[in-house]
Formats: structure tokens, C-alpha cells, sequence
């Protein structure tokens, strides 16, 4: 299946699309500069058409299946909570929506910050302005993810969400995470929206409701489940090669042992040999590098000035559960600030696999027993 990633940053969300589904990216649509560099240095021969404002959805490749993070800026606790509503960066969803009735993708992967079970919205889904409550009134507020699910469900699309923290998967900090799953339930009749949230029109929907069916859903050796210790087929093995996110509790390379038994460091060279204190946080650490199967580089780099130190971009890398260099390999260009920031509005690849994997499950389940 053909993939298309809006708001891709440098390319979580999709490393667990492909994964999943064993699907190859087609498009991206990011429009800031450094996590562009990422994507175009990862994904050297996928266009990225920038801003997704300015985009002709009708004339662009169709995909099978669209993902993205839209803007979380208004829907978390740390900004202003202005939630997804006119203006805001978080009402960005409208033109990822425009993207799929547009496209009438088979599947859409939709991802976020735990403020969207909180932050308000508004929505043509209210039969008025403020007919869901208003946060002073006390009464029932159209929430973001309740926003997002009706406009989904407005569409033609059936869905799953699930929360799930990153530590949920093995990684050693909890960045919690909202993930929604939808398919397109071939319902006659769907209605959808200009891209100025204004006027409303309805189209007959052409996708056949064969399509959810159980014997269609993508197969365990299309999603990449063989079983194999080997990837089980070119096109996969070129995703892992690409990756290199070793999913495997077992086997970590990077714990090994000094003469004395104790855990010993072999990083970066560069760096202070003495071995890192990790404190209350060294289960969580060790954790994760099992995960990895590689050691955790050391938390801080040098500053170069009064034997000063700062947080290592490497680091952040590593907790983000990405292949060494992923955003800080120096052929990429982008500066130590640029990194952290891309690391900081990323996804962690397995966390977003483990969630769709449930959710694709759900779907499956509740398929067979109709």
C-alpha cells in the first residue's frame, strides 16, 4: 500500500505505518526546513510537497493511507490550551481532513498529545455555534478527539483510538500519546467540508464496503509479521535496513559486562570514560537498551566553554527509539537546536507500532464476529 504523511516531521509516525501495514511512502508534507533535511537525507526519492495549506489534494498521488501529527501546540498542557479551534496551529486538522475526503484513503493514522481528550473544539458537527457547551457554562464540551472521531465518522470512517505511553513499550520516560485508527466503512453516503470549514456538501462514496471485510485486511506477512528472523521480503528489507529499530526484547548487544561484573560504558570516545550515574532512572535506562539492543549515549555533551555540559541531540535521539545518527548524523545539516526540536515533536516508532498493531487487532476481531 502507498503512504502519505502530513506534518511528517522526521518520519515516526510513518516508519510505524510502513511497518505495520507494509507500506511504501509515497508523499510527505512537512513544511519546516530541518525536519525537511531529515526526510529528504531518509527518504531521498519521496517528494515532500511543504505546506499542506497549499496543497491541491485532487492532484497529487491518491494513497491507500494518510498519516499525521497535526500541530499539538493548542491541545497540550504546556502551550496555551486555545484548543482546536479557528486560528489555532492544533485547527490544522482541517486540512489533513480536506486530505482524506479528498482522497478517500482505505486507512488514516491520526496521532497526538494527551490534551486531546481535554482540549475544546469546534466543529460543524454542533447543530450551532457553542450548541456543545461552552467551558464556562459546566455542560458537555466538544473535546478535540471527539472532534476529530465525528469529523472521521462524518467522512465514512470507521475508528479505534487508543493512549499509550512510551514507557508502555520499554522506553525509559512516559510521553503519553493519543493514536486513532480509521477505515473507510464504504457507508453510501458521506458528507464533507470545504477547506474553509464553511460550507458543507455531500458526495456518494464509490469505495466498495468489501473493503473491511476480514479477508482484506492486510495480511501478517504484508505487515511485515512473518515470523522470520530475516526480512521477508525485499521492500522490507530495505525498510529495516533504512530503520534499523530493533523490536526484539531479547538480545541486547549493548549490555555488556566488565571483568568486575558491572555494567560497563562504551560510548562515545570523545567523552568522559567514567561510567554514567543514572540514579533512580537506571532500570528504565537499561530497559530501553535492551529494547534498542544498543547502549544509551551519554545524557550530555560539552559545551566547550568553562567545562560547561548540555543535553546530547544523541540522546534524545536514543529516547526516541530512533537509529543511531537518525537526526544527528552531520551529513543531514541541520543545528544541535534544530535536532533537539525534531526529536522533541517526534513519534517513537515502536510506540505508534505497538498501537496500531492493537487497534488494526480490534478491527479484525470485530470484523470476524460480524
Amino acid at each position: 500500500m502507498r503512504l502519505g504523511e502530513l506534518c511528517a516531521g522526521y518520519g515516526g509516525l510513518g516508519m510505524a505505518v510502513e511497518e505495520v501495514f507494509g507500506a511504501t511512502t509515497a508523499w510527505f508534507s512537512e513544511f519546516d526546513a530541518a525536519p525537511s533535511k531529515i526526510l529528504a537525507h531518509r527518504w531521498p526519492d519521496v517528494p515532500n510537497y511543504g505546506d499542506m495549506t497549499k496543497i491541491d489534494w485532487a492532484e497529487i498521488e491518491p494513497v491507500d493511507i494518510i498519516s499525521g501529527g497535526t500541530p499539538c501546540q493548542d491541545l497540550s498542557a504546556a502551550g496555551r490550551r486555545a484548543g482546536m479551534t479557528e486560528g489555532t496551529r492544533s485547527n490544522l486538522w482541517v486540512q489533513m481532513r480536506e486530505a482524506i475526503a479528498t482522497q478517500r484513503p482505505r486507512y488514516v493514522v491520526w496521532e497526538n498529545v494527551r490534551g486531546a481528550y481535554s482540549a475544546t473544539a469546534a466543529s460543524d458537527l454542533e447543530q450551532c455555534p457553542g450548541c456543545m457547551g461552552d467551558p464556562g457554562d459546566g455542560g458537555v464540551i466538544l473535546r478535540a478527539l471527539g472532534r476529530v472521531l465525528g469529523d472521521l465518522s462524518d467522512l465514512g470512517y470507521d475508528t479505534q483510538w487508543r493512549g499509550l505511553r512510551a514507557a508502555d513499550v520499554g522506553a525509559c520516560h512516559g510521553r503519553f500519546r493519543v493514536f486513532v485508527l480509521a477505515t473507510n466503512t464504504g457507508r453510501a453516503r458521506t458528507r464533507f467540508h470545504d477547506g474553509a470549514g464553511g460550507q458543507v456538501r455531500e458526495q456518494a462514496d464509490a469505495w466498495s464496503s468489501a473493503l473491511v471485510q476480514p479477508g482484506n485486511w492486510p495480511a501478517a506477512a504484508e505487515r511485515g509479521e512473518s515470523g522470520d528472523s530475516e526480512p521477508s521480503s525485499d521492500s522490507e528489507r530495505v525498510r529495516s535496513e533504512r530503520r534499523g529499530v530493533n523490536g526484539d526484547l531479547a538480545g541486547a548487544e549493548g549490555a555488556r559486562e566488565a571483568d568486575g561484573g558491572e555494567r560497563e560504558w562504551y560510548g562515545d570516545a570523545s567523552n568522559d570514560s567514567q561510567p554514567v550515574n543514572w540514579g533512580e532512572y537506571e532500570p528504565a535506562i537499561r530497559r530501553w537498551e535492551a529494547r534498542l539492543g544498543r547502549p544509551a549515549p551519554r545524557p550530555t555533551e560539552p559545551t566547550g566553554r568553562n567545562e560547561g555540559h548540555r543535553l546530547s541531540p544523541r540522546f534524545t535521539e536514543w529516547m526516541m527509539g530512533l537509529p543511531e545518527g537518525w537526526v544527528t548524523d552531520p551529513a543531514i545539516g541541520i543545528s544541535r537546536n534544530d535536532q533537539l526540536k525534531a526529536c522533541g515533536n517526534g513519534v517513537v516508532p515502536q510506540q505508534a507500532t505497538a498501537a496500531l498493531r492493537d487497534m488494526l487487532a480490534a478491527f479484525q476481531t470485530r470484523e470476524v464476529a460480524a
